[in-house]
């Protein structure tokens, strides 16, 4: 027994409690009763008042003739026949301010309840009908009303009141089938009608959600949106648009994750082979041969550009970069340093300029700055290469704990495709060959000092980033 108990207990909480389409029948079930229950009170009055009514309409009618007619003159049989026809116990009759008793039992009951209806309002009949049902079982019921068709000024009479409210209780009953019925009937087709609109879309979306999960590089496991126009259809669309884009982010730190591991491994002989190349460039520069001459500028450079490229993607690979060491200390000296480092990235033909004052003061660690604006401004120098008349220009300035730096070029811009993924390591649209991670690392650097590295303006007249250092007082870090 105890087990059959259990198993309805699960059953109800998984498919009611727990479930939404449950509580949906179920709370719509209870809504349509509440809107029947409250239609049913005046209902009860209104009938309450019709039965009173009746009974006064009949008693009427069973005294019509009894005007000309002596009451004396009404055996007992035929009385009895007259009020049991109306169904009253007696009757009377109030007209031109005489009041004259038309049919009685020889010995009329003492009134229990009385009811008027002339001047009984909705609540009172309402509260009339209920105390009907529950207590007028064995009751006498004195009822007042206007005679109808002008046939008097009052009219009375007592009335058992079990037939009454027998018939209350089974006008109740035959509205609790038909509320019942209609609840049914309501619940279940607002309940189907929102099932298959809302329901059922969002356990898909439910479902999706969770099946993607379990396998997120699965792309079978991506919802398929539905043609809908509604918010669940633009719910699935998005839900479709994030998985892809999340799967696709799963796929490329997987595929960093699998390139760190690589670069890992071939570091100690990439290092090697580097070495050992750069020693042969290196005689190579000191040979008075003129072709060779000409060759081993290039040469060198190719070899610091790989160098270059395989200590940023070792740097880039690390869990994170070490704490800024922040010290007050001046710009310009990092800048020139920056700028020589960085104009080695192009073809040598590009010109710079430090347009800020050299008093100039930034809170910031000298190594992470450093390779800040080298990264920066290595990626404009590769981006004016071949250009004629190149030129990168450092403007910087402070406001209030907040120095700005901008690094501008006068180059083409960049392109549009590009600069929707240009902060993002390894997806770079930009010069060919490109890893895009110069930009990648130095908006790391920039926000682990709680600044930012961001394009200003790009175009045909040229292209601005700005890098934004805040002091450790701006940061609530230190002393202001």
């Amino acid at each position: 027994m105890a087990g059959i108990l259990t198993r309805v207990r699960v059953f109800f909480h998984r498919h009611l409690v727990a479930s939404l389409s449950g509580r949906l029948l179920f709370f719509t079930t209870v809504f349509v009763l509440l809107a029947e229950l409250l239609i049913y009170f005046p209902s009860a009055a209104r009938q309450y008042h019709d039965l009173l009514a009746a009974r006064l309409a009949s008693a009427q009618i069973a005294v019509l003739a009894l005007d000309e007619v002596r009451d004396t003159d009404l055996s007992p049989e035929l009385r009895r026949e007259i009020l049991a026809n109306a169904g009253v116990r007696l009757v009377g009759l109030k007209r031109n301010n005489t009041r004259r008793l038309y049919l009685a039992e020889s010995i009329p009951p003492a009134k229990d309840v009385e009811v008027d209806l002339r001047t009984a309002g909705m609540v009172e009949l309402i509260w009339d009908s209920l105390d009907c049902m529950v207590f007028g079982d064995d009751r006498v019921l004195r009822v007042l009303g206007v005679p109808r068709l002008g046939a008097g000024d009052l009219i009375e009479a007592l009335i058992d009141e079990a037939p009454v409210r027998a018939e209350m209780i089974s006008f109740s009953t035959r509205i609790l089938g038909l509320s019942l019925l209609i609840a049914a009937v309501t619940s279940g087709l607002v309940f189907a009608a929102l099932y298959y609109l809302f329901v059922r879309p969002m356990q898909h979306l439910t479902q999706s959600m969770v099946r993607f999960q379990e396998r997120p590089e699965d792309a079978q496991r991506i919802i398929v949106p539905t043609l809908r126009a509604d918010e669940i259809g633009q719910s699935e669309r998005v839900l479709a648009a994030m998985q892809t884009e999340l799967r696709q982010a799963l796929q490329q730190r997987e595929h960093l994750a699998a390139l760190g591991t690589a670069v890992a491994k071939i570091q100690h002989d990439l290092r090697n082979i580097l070495a050992s190349a750069q020693l042969a460039s290196d005689r190579l520069a000191t040979s008075k041969d003129p072709t060779t001459q000409a060759i081993a500028p290039r040469l060198v450079s190719s070899i610091d550009r790989a160098i270059a490229l395989a200590t940023n993607t070792l740097k880039y690979g690390r869990a994170e970069e070490a704490p800024p060491r922040r010290r007050r200390q001046k710009l310009l000296a990092i800048a020139d340093e920056a700028m020589h480092a960085a104009l080695a990235a192009g073809d040598g033909r590009t010109g710079w300029n430090n347009a800020f004052d050299s008093a100039l003061e930034v809170d910031a660690d000298n190594e992470q700055l450093l390779r800040i604006l080298i990264n920066v401004g290595r990626n404009a120098a590769q981006a004016l290469e071949a250009r004629e008349g190149a030129a990168i220009t450092l403007s910087a300035h402070r406001t209030n704990n907040v120095v700005t730096i901008d690094l501008s070029d006068n180059g083409a811009g960049v392109p549009e495709e590009a600069r929707k993924r240009l902060f993002e390591p390894f997806a770079g649209k930009g010069r060919v060959g490109g890893t895009g991670l110069g930009l990648a690392i130095a908006r790391e650097l920039a926000r682990g000092h709680g600044g930012e590295v961001a394009l200003l303006s790009s175009g045909d007249n040229g292209t601005t980033f700005r890098i934004t250092i805040p002091d450790v007082a701006a940061l609530g870090d230190g002393p202001p």
